[in-house]
């Protein structure tokens, strides 16, 4: 065949096309095959260390569950094949565990298979690394619960602020990166701070530091149902008197014993001006009041001393306010605020002793919040003498701002709050004890003792 004819043969030219192509086809061919068998190897190797995190992570939600028991059980799945169930023949694990966080984080490595063509490039040759952190949540008692899905500061503490809940979790749902605040002079002490965000303070601010990213907290309460509102039973209620009445009680008692003193300079001038004051900052009347439906709500002023029945009180259209020198007492009492208006206020030099109801719609719920209230609304604890706060707070829409100078709640049995916010400002001690085997009042399900869990962050 003459140069001419092999140069016309068409067959001749495939033949030589194929020839030269074959390597490179099956270069390709054995690249892809070589990366899929790649990234299946990562894959079940980040499988595998997700795995292992999670059961470490597991070991914290029992009782005294320590760092090194916790690394050992991880050690221990390895060493027993468990890796070998994802193909692994051997790995190299890392495992760090930390008790103050509820966390444990497993770094594996492993050699990948050898491969036809990738294992002489980069980054196929190098060995395979995951590293997974599994987190505790739960497994212990909740008493704080922010609802607040994204503005900075859900849960915080300015100032001089003291938030007290050593053996219990507090959960922040916000995903700001400052969900959980803690400034100045502050200090948030819980068993857990988790933010489903991130925080906002040094080292000395928190114990122990925030546990961040983690997931959102479902309202445990969701599904409790508010009572009935009827018609009113008592409109525009208001015990004691006004703030402007006292100033003006008390400086006439002032004048009246300077008058009376004149004409003798070597009288009780002393003795007689403090005994008019005290009778009139001190001259209390006690008020009994029955559960019901009080429209425009209730304003407890000076001089009275309120007692109310065991029950439940609806406060409608109008707020419950407790202004400076009342005093509030009430042994199994719930109150739905029901309302744009129905806030409560707990005002300075108040004394508030109150107790959650044993049963009914609102059993161990102190107050109960309308779920259809205007968002953020405030319900303020001014009072320095709130000692006994027996009970769930529930304000599923509004603040709750705590600014008393001593401390609230301290000698309660247990006080857990589900709010949109928690806010403390000025030098507030706020005390959550979690004794409830020391009271019938019941805990309601979702805060207190919960079932734990433990989930990946990412």
């Amino acid at each position: 065949m003459d140069m001419l004819s092999f140069k016309s043969d068409k067959n001749g030219n495939v033949a030589l096309m194929t020839a030269l192509l074959c390597p490179v086809l099956l270069g390709f061919v054995g690249g892809a095959v070589d990366f899929y068998h790649w990234s299946n190897q990562n894959s079940r190797l980040k499988e595998l260390s997700d795995t292992l995190a999670t059961r470490g992570a597991r070991e914290f939600l029992l009782a005294n569950a320590t760092e090194n028991q916790v690394e050992a059980v991880v050690d221990s799945l390895i060493q027993n094949g468990f890796s070998q169930s994802y193909g692994f023949q051997s790995v190299s694990p890392v495992v760090a565990a930390s008790s103050s966080e509820g966390e444990v984080t497993v770094t594996l490595t492993s050699q990948p298979s050898r491969a036809l063509i990738l294992s002489h490039f980069q980054p196929f040759k190098n060995p395979l690394k995951s590293t997974s952190t599994a987190v505790a949540l739960g497994g212990m008692n909740v008493c704080v619960i922010a609802l607040e899905d994204d503005d900075e500061g859900a849960v915080a503490a300015n100032v001089n602020s003291q938030l007290r809940a050593d053996e219990c979790s507090l959960i922040s749902n916000s995903t700001s990166t400052q969900g959980v605040v803690s400034s100045g002079l502050s200090e948030i002490e819980a068993g857990m701070i988790c933010s489903a965000g991130g925080a906002l303070g040094a080292i000395n601010n928190f114990s122990p530091m925030p546990t961040l990213d983690c997931p959102a907290y479902d309202d445990p309460l969701a599904e409790r149902q508010p009572p009935a509102v009827g018609s009113c039973d008592e409109v525009d209620a208001g015990y004691g008197e006004r703030l402007d009445e006292v100033a003006t009680a008390a400086v006439n008692a002032a004048v009246t014993e300077v008058t009376r003193t004149v004409d003798d300079l070597t009288g009780g001038l002393t003795g007689g001006l403090t005994g008019g004051l005290t009778d009139a900052l001190f001259g209390y009347t006690q008020y009994n009041v029955s559960p019901g439906v009080f429209c425009g709500g209730i304003s407890i002023g000076a001089f009275a001393d309120v007692h109310f029945a065991p029950g439940t009180y609806i406060i409608k259209d109008g707020p419950f306010n407790a202004d400076l020198g009342a005093r509030i007492t009430g042994e199994n009492v719930s109150f739905y605020l029901v309302g744009d208006d129905s806030t409560f206020y707990f005002g300075p030099e108040a004394k508030i002793d109150l107790t959650a109801e044993k049963e009914g719609p609102l059993a161990g719920i102190l107050f109960f919040e309308d779920r259809h209230a205007p968002l953020d609304r405030v319900h303020r604890i001014l009072s320095d003498d709130a000692r006994n706060l027996l009970g769930t707070f529930y304000l599923s829409r509004g603040e709750l701002r705590v600014a008393s100078l001593l401390p609230v709640a301290d000698q309660s049995a247990y006080t857990a709050i589900v709010a949109n916010k928690l806010r403390m400002t000025g030098s507030p001690t706020l005390v959550l004890n979690v004794d409830y085997a020391g009271t019938d009042v019941p805990v309601p399900d979702g805060v207190g003792p919960v079932g734990g869990t433990t989930y990946l962050r990412e």
